[in-house]
């Protein structure tokens, strides 16, 4: 169950989104007081025939660091935030009674995101088939470069080697271009580790 005054990252859904309907959700919520960062990746790409911009790469998410609490909060808000929802997935009690609850990143996971979508690189690909990063692989830890002990799994993408690495089952990276030498395998028990 999740604490309701503990401050955590929750990963947000912003339905009908744009970049520009982004980028004024974040400016919104930055100026509540309850908030206490935000955040959403961006990435250099084509934004129109003839130009290349850093512009947002996930326009439907929105990662606010905030408590359970001032988030029910600021949620009850339905003018200015009607259009944000939560994403809910299940959790387990000791007992294995199943109830459902908003997702959220620890923060040691989300700056591991944002670590990784904060630079300008072509090594970083957003992939869109959850399923399949999601299943079961080789589990490895980068042990050099930028991304120096990010662990992901690895995958073939389009015939090449990727570290695939999942943000709470909604957004899943893959980084391409690492070589073997710069990977470290992990037992299943390494990469459940938080």
């Amino acid at each position: 169950m999740i604490n309701e005054k503990e401050v955590r990252w929750f990963i947000l859904r912003i339905r009908n989104s744009s970049p520009g309907r982004l980028v004024a959700m974040n400016d919104r919520l930055q100026d509540e007081a309850t908030v206490v960062d935000t955040y959403y990746p961006r990435a250099f790409m084509k934004v129109s025939d003839e130009k290349m911009d850093f512009a947002p790469s996930l326009v439907n998410f929105i990662y606010v660091r905030i408590s359970m609490e001032n988030l029910r909060k600021l949620k009850g808000n339905k003018t200015a935030y009607d259009h944000l929802s939560y994403i809910m997935h299940p959790v387990y009690d000791e007992k294995y009674n199943k109830s459902i609850e908003p997702l959220y990143l620890s923060d040691k996971k989300m700056e591991e995101f944002m670590r990784i979508t904060a630079t300008e690189n072509e090594k970083i690909i957003f992939f869109n088939n959850l399923d399949y990063a999601c299943k079961p692989s080789q589990g490895v830890q980068i042990t050099e470069g930028a991304f120096a002990g990010v662990k992901g799994r690895v995958k073939r993408i389009r015939g090449n080697k990727c570290i695939v690495v999942t943000f709470g089952r909604e957004v899943a990276l893959a980084i391409t271009g690492v070589g073997r030498s710069q990977m470290r395998y992990l037992t299943a028990e390494e990469m459940e580790e938080e």
